[in-house]
């Protein structure tokens, strides 16, 4: 074989393993990119039992269909309870995250995270004048009919809201919050953020992880 010929073969083999290389290379950075950003949308969304999560504050109030209700101690299930939270001082943003828990609601009973032992209760936690409680009571009935059930919906009335938050531990970012309960009424997790497929699966997740330890 011509020596210049097998010179440029091996030259073209070199380059080839190089570039192959170079692929593989490219490959396992893109996977650890996405493990790394998996990790981080994890972290930013879950407040763990690691970190020390507090209690409810008591509030009465009434349920959308009209019945007494004691916040947290009504709240019933023959498992776990998933308290989910709009809360905020603005109120296009509480009606925005009000609208989101709808949808967290109808993607967990879609996923039948809802079926069997587990059940959700949709709260809207807000301050206003106790002159149009009743109007809002009766704006969120109608807003909600066939959404959630009634039983399982309630306006809260707080005078200090950062106080109602900061007793369980639980940020005021704007996003809805949607809190794991423990049937002896311990706060679990929390998980903020609009119901994505990617939330969606992780409060599953977790709920699995919790169900399967009872």
């Amino acid at each position: 074989m011509n020596k210049k010929y097998a010179k440029d073969g091996i030259g073209r083999n070199a380059l080839m393993k190089g570039k192959y290389f170079q692929s593989v290379a490219k490959q396992i950075r893109c996977q650890l990119a996405m493990l790394l950003a998996v990790f981080l949308l994890v972290g930013l969304n879950v407040s763990s039992a690691a970190q020390t999560l507090g209690e409810f504050q008591r509030v009465e109030t009434q349920t959308l269909d009209k019945q007494k209700f004691v916040f947290p101690d009504d709240m019933q299930a023959d498992g776990l309870i998933i308290a989910m939270l709009a809360m905020s001082s603005d109120q296009d943003n509480g009606e925005w995250q009000g609208e989101m828990l709808l949808k967290w609601y109808q993607a967990l009973e879609s996923e039948g995270v809802l079926s069997g032992s587990v059940r959700a209760y949709h709260f809207s936690v807000m301050k206003v004048p106790f002159f149009v409680k009743g109007l809002v009571r009766g704006g969120l009935a109608d807003s909600y009919k066939g959404k959630v059930p009634a039983d399982q919906a309630a306006a809260i009335f707080i005078k200090d809201l950062q106080g109602f938050a900061a007793a369980p531990g639980i940020e005021l970012d704007g996003k809805p919050s949607l809190v794991l309960v423990a049937p002896n009424g311990s706060l679990l997790e929390v998980i903020k953020g609009e119901p994505t497929d990617e939330n969606v699966a992780l409060l599953e997740a977790t709920v699995d992880k919790y169900s399967q330890g009872d």
